[in-house]
């Protein structure tokens, strides 16, 4: 029978237990981490638990690692029911011919999309100042902002998520920057987007955001250097991935006036600690990793993640694929399996 291992808690996902096993497939749960436990897989949960896996979904409190994915000499698919994958050694995946699926639906990156849009606006118009200035029992603040029109809107990535902002933006004649390295002049004009070095985008902009998955590379992206780049005036907003702005320079550049405020909804650490000044801060923008969520993308996560796995052990990519290099080799690892790929019937 095949097998796929899922954790004990799928929360939301319960849904994808049920269309797999309506189709025949062993589900196997993983139990939850003791408090305080190291969040590692010991030699013999790898043996219980993958050994002879077709597949895996979910997030389990602990890294699927390359000695995980080397010793699940059958899987042929894992799945990330949302769109991160830093619990999934992607890289190791790709290497030993394993696809990932991954929560990239519509409704998760045209949800951040719209976000970004928004907290644009909200921050160019300081809408944080005015709110601040009514909840403390006052009225109108000195500084009313400016207006999104004829603005600089710098966009770091130009991904799926990063694309969609810069559509959304046209209309609202402000300059569209975008610092991307793997994205052309003319893929980036095609959306609207100025290429410039990144730079060149710190510099010039008014609104910095970041929409880049978390890599070696992308780690403390914005720092010191960074955010010294950036104008008196501008404003951060980071909705990608916590790890990819340095907390604590950030921290300072709002305390040193060198940038006019933010709006983070990814965190260093997840929760953020309770004392973390950004929290509180009067020129912050808070919200806890889901800005862009809404009942329409919580519907459409298990749907999707149900379909990948699905897709995956019947020799089919899924839906969303994280790593679209692997598919060549993917398609000779199930072979050699005994699963022939949907293309190849």
């Amino acid at each position: 029978m095949t097998k796929v291992v899922v954790p004990q808690n799928l929360a939301r996902n319960e849904s994808i237990v049920d269309v797999l096993q309506a189709q025949g497939v062993e589900v196997v749960r993983v139990p939850a981490l003791a408090p305080g436990a190291e969040p590692k897989w010991t030699p013999a949960e790898i043996e219980t638990y993958f050994a002879d896996a077709d597949g895996f979904v979910g997030t389990f409190g602990r890294r699927i690692t390359r000695e995980v994915l080397e010793a699940g000499k059958k899987l042929r698919v894992g799945v990330s029911p949302i769109i991160g994958t830093e619990s999934i050694d992607v890289e190791a995946a790709t290497e030993l011919g394993i696809v990932i699926g991954f929560g990239a639906t519509p409704e998760n990156l045209l949800g951040v999309a719209e976000a970004v849009v928004m907290l644009s606006a909200m921050l160019i118009k300081n809408t944080p100042g005015k709110w601040d200035a009514v909840r403390s029992g006052g009225w109108r603040v000195t500084e009313p902002g400016h207006m999104v029109m004829t603005s600089t809107i710098g966009l770091i990535g130009l991904g799926n998520i990063g694309s969609a902002v810069a559509k959304r933006l046209q209309g609202w004649e402000c300059r569209i920057v975008g610092a991307d390295p793997v994205v052309t002049k003319e893929t980036a004009a095609a959306f609207g987007v100025e290429l410039v070095p990144l730079d060149q985008l710190l510099r010039e902009s008014d609104v910095v955001s970041i929409s880049v998955p978390l890599l070696d590379s992308t780690y403390h992206m914005i720092g010191e250097r960074e955010l010294a780049l950036m104008k008196p005036s501008a404003y951060l907003i980071n909705t990608s991935r916590g790890p990819c702005v340095d907390e604590e320079a950030l921290i300072r550049a709002l305390d040193d006036g060198r940038i006019a405020g933010a709006a983070i909804d990814t965190w260093e650490q997840e929760p953020t600690r309770g004392d973390n000044p950004l929290r509180t801060h009067p020129s912050i923008i808070a919200t806890g990793h889901n800005v862009g969520h809404s009942e329409e993308v919580y519907a459409s996560l298990p749907v999707a993640a149900a379909e990948n796995v699905v897709r995956g052990l019947r020799g089919e990519p899924p839906l969303y694929v994280r790593n679209p290099e692997v598919l060549p080799r993917w398609r000779e690892r199930v072979q050699r399996l005994g699963v022939v790929p949907i293309e190849a019937r």
